[in-house]
């Protein structure tokens, strides 16, 4: 089989560059990336947060968490304060200028996304999803 023409070279190719399209758009306007994007985003779904739950919630490492966790405290998105229970694990939470920007840079990548899929029709998009519904199922069974 040639892998270039495989599924999963197409999936993988997809997120590839609708990631670095969204990555441009986000730096553009708003002066941060993606994935500080998506720690805003485990913070807006999970508040007062750890470190730990957002690396499980975005699986990512911690580390790679982590980075990202520093410049965003710098840029005053995000605060970390130690755990009184746990003097190693810091609880992590937006700031308002990590909620304006989480807001903002959401309705980009909404906006973004819209271009990027709309040559997909609705009904074709839903039966997709359910698709990869079942197939992510699957995969945390495991």
């Amino acid at each position: 089989m040639d892998w270039s023409k495989s599924f999963m070279y197409q999936i993988h190719q997809t997120y590839f560059f609708a990631q670095k399209r969204l990555e441009h758009e986000l730096l553009l306007a708003k002066g941060i990336s993606f994935s500080q994007f998506l720690i805003l985003l485990g913070l807006k779904c999970k508040e007062s947060s750890s470190q730990t739950e957002i690396a499980d919630f975005l699986y990512l490492t911690e580390a790679t968490v982590s980075r990202h966790i520093t410049a965003l405290e710098k840029g005053k998105y995000l605060t970390r304060k130690e755990d009184p229970n746990n003097r190693r694990k810091h609880i992590l939470g937006l700031t308002p200028k990590g909620l304006k920007a989480f807001t903002s840079a959401h309705k980009i990548i909404e906006d973004e996304l819209k271009d990027i899929f709309g040559p997909i029709p609705k009904k074709d998009r839903a039966l997709i999803g359910e698709a990869f519904e079942r197939v992510l199922a699957k995969l945390l069974k495991k």
